[in-house]
């Protein structure tokens, strides 16, 4: 009988060393590279800053993102403000998006207004482009957003992340999609190694039993 137990557990230990063998053992063909994305950038312009601020996809993603973030509606909505006086305006900043050196947007951003931040996007666009002219509110975090990447704000308190007077210094944003698929294939591993085992302990408890 010991040996046939042991004839039985053969096969269920080659199962579970099975679960544990890496990817590679198995001829997993290797990964495509994808090619790279675009380069894009934001250069930001205005009266009170010495240099251009330019924020890049490639050298600072998370604050380029939170930026783009601020400026999407801009691009397809109609206008939802009215024109202001320019004395409750405040100051002006000009941002331009750019794809590989390409300009392709234009907007004025005014994000100390009086009653909110405002946007104004011109008519016509730097890749020839015809538009509607319109003027917009802002989000709330647009001062924010434009601290972060370097643009002093007078009456706002200054973002200690951010740097003036040039491109903002870049940040490593975590990356989630990683983290998450690391987990989930730590997960299924241990899935995969409880559902071999109990396949077997149950295999044994069945033959256990016909030969009592």
């Amino acid at each position: 009988m010991p040996g046939r137990l042991l004839t039985l557990a053969g096969p269920f230990v080659a199962a579970v060393g099975l679960v544990f063998l890496p990817a590679a053992a198995f001829g997993a063909p290797a990964p495509t590279p994808s090619p790279a994305p675009p380069v894009k950038t934001i250069q930001i312009t205005g009266t009170s800053l010495a240099n251009p601020i330019t924020v890049s996809s490639q050298r600072d993603p998370a604050r380029q993102d939170a930026l783009r973030s601020e400026l999407t509606l801009f691009a397809t909505q109609a206008g939802t403000a009215a024109t202001l006086p320019p004395e409750k305006l405040g100051p002006k900043f000009t941002v331009v998006l750019s794809t590989d050196g390409k300009a392709t947007e234009q907007y004025d951003l005014y994000p100390l207004a009086t009653g909110g931040p405002r946007a104004y996007r011109p008519a016509e666009q730097p890749d020839k482009r015809q538009v509607g002219e319109a003027w917009f509110y802002g989000r709330i975090s647009m001062p924010g957003a434009l601290q972060a990447v370097g643009v002093p704000l007078q009456g706002l308190p200054a973002d200690l992340g951010g740097g003036g007077g040039g491109a903002a210094p870049p940040t490593d944003a975590p990356d989630i999609g990683r983290m998450l698929g690391d987990w989930r294939n730590f997960m299924g591993l241990n899935i995969a190694v409880i559902i071999v085992v109990a396949a077997g302990v149950f295999a044994l408890a069945y033959v256990l039993r016909r030969q009592v």
